[in-house]
């Protein structure tokens, strides 16, 4: 069932990135709707280019004929955008804007893209997958921040760790059908015990249950850790909006810290009054 917030914004006349934004990643777009008017359309664009990076990451078929290379093209096609070329696209554009009137940075972006490449490489360990969900999953709300006009260095690391922690509780929710996807956002050394490596999941491989179990763990483990850091401090409104995610982060590791599925189920009415609630009283 369709939330008030999303309802509401269905019948607002938002842009046409919303469209995409409310299909590509529906939690990110909720969060976006608490945003300040003025920068939500760059928030949906923001998200909208992130679902771009996301999916030059899967697809067994294209790796099968090209390995990680068609992965890569189109991540530095998007590199490319970001440092200024002019190739067209229904996300390039606006995507573009925002940058040139100095309302993200690109420094922010191009870490996200990092990110993405070094998945694509092979994450080692956990210290390469913490970095790559930092600057990813973390960067997207770095980025949506900023759109929203937060500078302080100690607000956007607050940010930053929250989104990371989302990116942790997603793989918690959606572990399995990421993996079956073709991509591997899990360090190879969490693998090695089962003879598996990045590689050979992103070929076709699957984990067993006690695997896929203990991997559940360690991540709910890391999710923690990263919202342990972040902390619990009342942050302004714009800042605390681009944090949101945080708050799903916090209940998707909750539901999974045992090891067992989280539940990819859409979301309920619970998880958009928790985000509510942590709008309204922080």
């Amino acid at each position: 069932m369709t939330g008030p917030p999303e309802r509401r914004a269905a019948g607002a006349g938002v842009s046409p990135g919303a469209a995409t934004a409310r299909q590509a990643d529906p939690d990110r777009f909720l969060c976006a709707l608490f945003l300040p008017q003025a920068a939500r359309d760059a928030a949906f664009t923001l998200i909208a280019f992130n679902h771009e990076t996301v999916r030059a990451l899967g697809g067994m078929q294209s790796r099968a004929v090209a390995g990680p290379m068609a992965g890569m093209i189109r991540l530095q096609w998007w590199r490319e955008i970001v440092e200024g070329a002019g190739h067209p696209h229904a996300v390039a554009d606006p995507l573009r804007a925002l940058l040139a009137q100095g309302r993200v940075r690109a420094e922010t972006l191009l870490a996200i893209l990092d990110a993405r490449e070094a998945e694509l490489d092979g994450l080692a360990d956990w210290p390469a997958w913490r970095k790559a969900m930092y600057d990813g999953a973390g960067g997207v709300q770095v980025a949506i921040a900023q759109a929203a006009g937060v500078t302080d260095p100690d607000l956007l690391r607050a940010v930053q760790l929250g989104g990371a922690a989302y990116g942790a509780g997603g793989l918690v929710r959606h572990l399995e059908r990421v993996l079956a996807g073709g991509r591997c956002p899990v360090p190879d050394s969490a693998l090695a015990g089962a003879g598996l490596s990045g590689d050979t999941i992103r070929d076709g491989a699957t984990l067993p249950p006690d695997m896929l179990r203990n991997l559940r763990a360690d991540l709910c483990r890391e999710g923690a850790a990263f919202l342990a850091q972040a902390g619990q401090q009342r942050l302004p409104r714009p800042a605390r909006a681009a944090a949101l995610p945080g708050v799903l982060a916090r209940r998707d590791l909750a539901r999974g810290a045992g090891g067992a599925p989280a539940g990819a189920a859409p979301r309920g009415l619970g998880d958009r009054l928790a985000v509510m609630a942590a709008m309204a009283f922080g």
